[in-house]
């Protein structure tokens, strides 16, 4: 009996101190993260598009609002470039701070919701509110973009009515 409670109590402290030690781990990763995606959004309000793309893996996925999808880095800077051509002017973005959900110890999910007010030539205004998500991958110690897609905020009819 005595092996059992000392066991017992052995393996509750081992438990806490792991569970512990993940919290501490998921703190500094969410820290990472947060600090990594004021670096995108820094590099991106710079112009700075070569930091800004260092932070996607080359298999990074994206899709658009108008369901239209892209993978590969490659396709992905292709497909900005081709979008920087219809634009008039800069857009502008305004972003609320990104939640993060850990999807694994090494994958994650950044959420944020997003306005934006982007011209296209010819007059055409598009974007407002919308959901933004990233899936994060943690490739030799650095968060990646794995994935991201806005998502256009569309008001659902009251059930009620």
């Amino acid at each position: 009996m005595k092996n059992f409670l000392f066991n017992l109590i052995a393996f509750c402290a081992f438990a806490l101190s792991t569970q512990t030690l993940q919290a501490q781990s998921t703190s500094k990763d969410e820290a990472a993260i947060l600090k990594m995606w004021d670096a995108v959004w820094q590099a991106y309000e710079s112009g700075d598009e070569a930091k800004m793309w260092s932070f996607y893996a080359d298999n990074a996925c994206e899709i658009y609002p108008d369901g239209s999808s892209l993978c590969g880095i490659k396709a992905i800077r292709e497909g900005y470039e081709m979008f920087k051509t219809m634009m008039e002017g800069t857009p502008s973005w305004t972003m609320t701070k990104p939640t993060v959900t850990f999807l694994g110890s090494e994958v994650a999910l950044l959420m944020s919701d997003v306005t934006a007010d982007i011209k296209l030539k010819g007059g055409q205004q598009i974007g407002g509110p919308s959901k933004f998500a990233t899936i994060l991958h943690k490739v030799k110690g650095q968060w990646l973009i794995a994935f991201d897609s806005q998502t256009p905020v569309i008001p659902m009819p009251d059930a009620g009515k």
